[in-house]
């Protein structure tokens, strides 16, 4: 059996997304020394990519499904913007929620470092998503890194009631093994 490998270039930057047969994920922009690290769920595929020079998003569903259908995804986002605090990062975002959708709802969970990044964690919910006309229910994190700001997003069509206790945890375990790591700098990101 041999390892699947997928890699992406984007435009501009030349990220690079390795794939392997563990569904690992590596992203790793080439003008610079950051990479973000984590294990796909099971059964997601890629659904979605695009970017440019500043920008970069790909988005995973599970296998069957669609960006424009779906049950879960999972989403990424790098951008070009150093040292942005993830909190204010969360505000603004959850200022856009607000104005898409009045009934919206949302939380800062975690603030802190990890690897010595910036990070946060947070939750928010939409009972009637207008883009999709679904409910959504999503975690994000947002760690800020020294050339980038990095979001990991797992999204749920449920309502806030029907998130129950296995879907919190599977979700904390999932963004807690999203990390950033630099080898140019191994006494402060090390990569493990």
């Amino acid at each position: 059996m041999s390892n699947a490998l997928a890699v992406i270039r984007k435009p501009g930057w030349g990220l690079t997304l390795l794939v392997t047969l563990l569904l690992t994920c590596v992203v790793h922009a080439q003008d610079n020394s950051e990479n973000i690290y984590f294990d796909l769920p099971p059964g997601f595929e890629e659904g979605f990519e695009d970017g440019d020079e500043s920008f970069f998003i790909q988005e995973w569903v599970p296998k069957g499904e669609t960006v424009n259908d779906w049950s879960q995804m999972l989403t990424l986002t790098v951008q070009d913007v150093a040292n942005l605090n993830p909190v204010e990062f969360f505000n603004h975002m959850a200022d856009g929620w607000e104005e898409a959708c009045p009934e919206y709802g949302g939380m800062l969970l975690h603030e802190g470092r990890e690897n010595n990044y910036p990070v946060a964690v947070w939750f928010l919910r939409c009972p009637n998503n207008p883009m999709t006309n679904k409910p959504e229910f999503t975690y994000v994190k947002g760690i800020s890194g020294n050339e980038s700001f990095y979001t990991v997003q797992l999204a749920y069509a449920l309502q806030a009631d029907e998130v129950d206790d296995s879907i919190v945890n599977q979700s904390m375990v999932f963004l807690k093994q999203v990390t950033i790591c630099d080898d140019s700098r191994p006494q402060t990101h090390a990569c493990h």
